[in-house]
């Protein structure tokens, strides 16, 4: 944990003694391992969830996990983008970027998780307030400490130490929670969120201090928070113009009247099991994200879809040859998660191709962020999110899971075909 480096080092410290940027093959290695430890940890929280807390209460968490993910873009408002763009570009500004990143993140994670409780089963059906606040304020906090102070140690190229905190982080969650359950035997939401929660300050408290070690502490400003939502509120629309494109339905099919707990339990099992094909090509993006900003910085547009097209073949093959897989493997979920979860069989067949979609869409809209053109990605992906309420709207009441998986396929190919006609468009202009 780079112990060679006094809590009183100075800027001017880090910019000399820090590392040369690495290879992508050393930094993509790290960022393997940190993600593939976080999917072990994900799978075996997934599986304690889904499996105790039974498809009704499950159903419950997954629709108010898609509440916070969705809120939470304008709790952390996409300020821990600009530390890595900032970072990326000039060291020297890492304390100061932390710090306008870490204040608004904690004071909004507690305001808006507070108002979240009192707003109880408007917010989440069948949640009470309670579990609402600590299952909220364990997702804002963990993800408003820990991911700035994670992606800044990579945009110092400091892989490792940042590999290292996504790992603690992971295991502190699954410890938690497999103490919550089988330890005080706290098998519901309420549980969930105590362990969570517990595991979010404890991560916090460990990543700020990583940080520290390297940069000092963090510069607190009223005026630079302010600056950094401003650069970074086009972010959080990207973020959350995403969640409502991938997790909205969630939220809508749990409020079906009749079963949408169970349903919303089936669907979120199986959209888990889907998501988790995507990591590696998550801890490659990860890998990659500071240098489509530098690419962006040298050549524009031209430069960071070169370097996407670089990555589009491979990670195009492993979606294919991923999702055939998934299709072949699908009735072991009813062995893994029980005998409540049989319908889930036949709902991960039905998507099973959607990665093939998804995971090219994420090159193109990574070109495009590259670039400095943040606010046309955040146009494509916000449209695509429109088609897909509308198209929740009509078709969950009548068809259920059935209509959630229609509207999914239509708006991922709408984004994915969106993004690439406009940058060849784009590119041929110029």
């Amino acid at each position: 944990m780079a112990d060679e480096c006094p809590v009183s080092v100075s800027v001017d410290d880090v910019q000399e003694e820090a590392p040369q940027r690495r290879s992508l093959k050393h930094d993509t290695v790290w960022s393997v391992l940190a993600t593939g430890t976080r999917t072990v940890g994900a799978v075996g929280i997934f599986w304690m969830l889904a499996r105790y807390l039974g498809k009704e209460q499950f159903g419950l968490y997954a629709g108010a996990l898609a509440l916070f993910l969705l809120v939470g873009a304008f709790v952390t408002l996409g300020t821990s983008h600009i530390v890595v763009k900032r970072v990326s570009v000039d060291r020297s500004l890492a304390q100061d970027s932390w710090g306008a990143a870490l204040l608004p993140g904690v004071v909004l994670s507690v305001v808006v998780a507070s108002a979240l409780a009192l707003l109880g089963n408007l917010a989440v059906p069948g949640l009470d307030g309670r579990a609402i606040f600590l299952l909220g304020l364990a997702e804002f906090l963990g993800v408003a400490v820990s991911v700035p102070a994670s992606q800044a140690l990579q945009a110092l190229d400091r892989f490792p130490q940042s590999a290292f905190l996504t790992i603690l982080w992971t295991v502190l969650r699954f410890v938690f929670v497999a103490l919550a359950f089988f330890a005080f035997d706290m098998q519901t939401p309420t549980g969930v969120g105590i362990a969570l929660l517990s595991a979010s300050v404890a991560a916090g408290l460990v990543s700020s201090l990583a940080l520290a070690r390297v940069v000092g502490v963090p510069h607190f400003s009223i005026p630079a928070s302010v600056q950094i939502i401003r650069e970074g509120f086009p972010f959080s629309l990207t973020q959350a113009s995403g969640l409502i494109l991938g997790d909205i339905d969630k939220q809508m099919l749990v409020r079906r009247p009749v079963d949408g707990a169970a349903l919303n339990g089936i669907y979120s099992a199986s959209n888990r099991v889907l998501g988790l094909l995507a990591t590696p090509v998550y801890a490659v993006l990860a890998a990659t994200y500071p240098r489509f900003f530098a690419k962006g910085d040298a050549d524009g547009l031209r430069g960071t879809w070169g370097y996407s097209k670089r990555l589009m073949l491979p990670i195009t093959a492993y979606a294919i040859v991923a999702s055939a897989g998934l299709f072949i493997a699908a009735p072991l979920v009813d062995d893994i998660l029980g005998a409540d979860y049989t319908e889930a069989i036949e709902t991960i067949r039905w998507m099973a191709v959607i990665p093939v979609i998804h995971l090219p869409a994420l090159l193109a809209g990574e070109a495009i962020t590259g670039a400095g053109l943040q606010n046309t990605r955040n146009r494509f992906i916000l449209a695509a999110g429109v088609l897909n309420i509308v198209l929740n709207l009509a078709l969950i009441g009548p068809y259920g899971i059935s209509g959630v998986i229609v509207a999914t396929y239509a708006a991922e190919t709408f984004l994915l075909a969106g993004l690439c006609i406009w940058i060849r468009q784009n590119l041929a202009e110029r």
